[in-house]
């Protein structure tokens, strides 16, 4: 089974890339695809997909299109063992957007932090099926063409979520049962679907996870390379690379994924469309990893903005990461050109491409322009 999921896949990626090529060379710039997943925008081949949290005036861009290959609808959540939509607000405002925008693959994305229910369903072959069952209804009857699992985690209690020693099995189970109800419907309407799978960055939420097993049933991994903040600093949250004082970095998990087994070019680096802000324990200029609160709030990048005018503002040029201070209050977040970075990064070592948390964060679109175009 593993070979050919593989060969499938890399056949289905194949496919879209020349497509798009294609595209590109004939239509220019201005031009747009017309099939899921493919974009003029992205002539390095690469995918730029964004999280899109579901809520009441849900507005969507589109000037933003033509950096989007994807964008993954966020939550669905698990009821009863069943995955439903039924508190949705802004799925009708999506579902026109895909259908202006017909290049766009649409994902649904299921759980979310503190979303319980997975290690529950996951845990038996009935919960299982039922699980899948919803879920491809779900997708029939919104036109989904993709699915995310994003339990946040497998074997771990730390979002305040039932976990179990069993989840590592049991997740690779779920998602075998859900490829192949994800390939029946492919089989029978010749589109393909894809199964990605949100991937927490560190080692130690990584280990749960068989990423041999995984990373050949699932089509892509979305690397949450963001939170990674060190307790009680002022520290970056989403750095490309580990700093002085910090060794979690968007970079080493990249490595510990490829390490359990996630093949590279299935690997999408996570960027943060919001900022963490601690609180000092006193303000002394650079301030960068003092002491500081234990916990971070967060603020939108658009937010941010207004943070940022009579601030003092840096770069990392060693972790490749922006920061700011103002007073005692430090903030840590990606801007344009650490996002740049990131880009090349993915270029570099043969990633798929970059998503990131969450569309609505950045109201000038500034973000996701940077995201497609460090990645040519």
């Amino acid at each position: 089974m593993k070979q050919p999921r593989n060969g499938r896949t890399r056949r289905f990626w194949r496919r879209s890339l020349s497509l798009a090529a294609t595209l590109w060379l004939t239509m220019g710039p201005a031009g747009g695809p017309s099939a899921p997943g493919e974009t003029a925008s992205a002539t390095s081949g690469k995918r730029t997909a964004a999280y899109v949290y579901d809520r009441a005036g849900l507005s969507l861009r589109d000037a933003d299109a033509a950096h989007l290959n994807q964008l993954n609808y966020s939550f669905a959540l698990i009821q009863n063992g069943e995955v439903t939509g039924s508190h949705w607000q802004g799925i009708e405002t999506f579902k026109r957007y895909i259908e202006k925008h017909p290049h766009i693959l649409p994902v649904l994305a299921i759980g979310g932090w503190g979303a319980d229910g997975f290690s529950q369903a996951a845990s038996t072959a009935q919960g299982r099926t039922r699980f899948v069952q919803s879920t491809l209804s779900l997708m029939q009857r919104h036109g989904f063409l993709g699915v995310d699992i994003d339990w946040e985690y497998p074997g771990s209690t730390v979002a305040g979520i039932a976990a179990s020693a069993d989840d590592r099995e049991n997740l690779t189970l779920l998602l075998a049962e859900l490829r192949q109800g994800l390939d029946a419907l492919s089989a029978a309407d010749g589109k393909e679907r894809l199964l990605g799978i949100a991937v927490g960055a560190s080692a130690s939420l990584i280990k749960h996870i068989d990423g041999h097993a995984v990373g050949a049933l699932v089509d892509q991994v979305n690397l949450m390379t963001y939170d990674m903040q060190t307790y009680a600093t002022a520290s970056h949250h989403t750095a490309l690379y580990a700093g002085a004082t910090q060794q979690q970095s968007a970079a080493s998990a990249v490595q510990s994924c490829i390490e359990a087994g996630f093949p590279r070019e299935k690997i999408m680096l996570g960027a943060a469309f919001y900022a963490r802000l601690y609180t000092l324990k006193s303000a002394s200029g650079d301030a960068l990893y003092a002491s500081a609160d234990s916990g971070p709030r967060s603020m939108t990048y658009t937010q941010l903005q207004t943070f940022l005018k009579d601030a003092q503002v840096y770069f990392d040029d060693a972790a490749k990461a922006p920061y700011a201070i103002k007073g005692t209050t430090f903030a840590t977040y990606d801007d344009a050109q650490s996002i740049h970075y990131k880009g090349r990064y993915v270029l570099q070592q043969g990633l798929m491409g970059m998503m990131c948390w969450e569309y609505g964060g950045d109201d000038s679109g500034e973000l996701l322009a940077a995201m497609s175009a460090g990645m040519r």
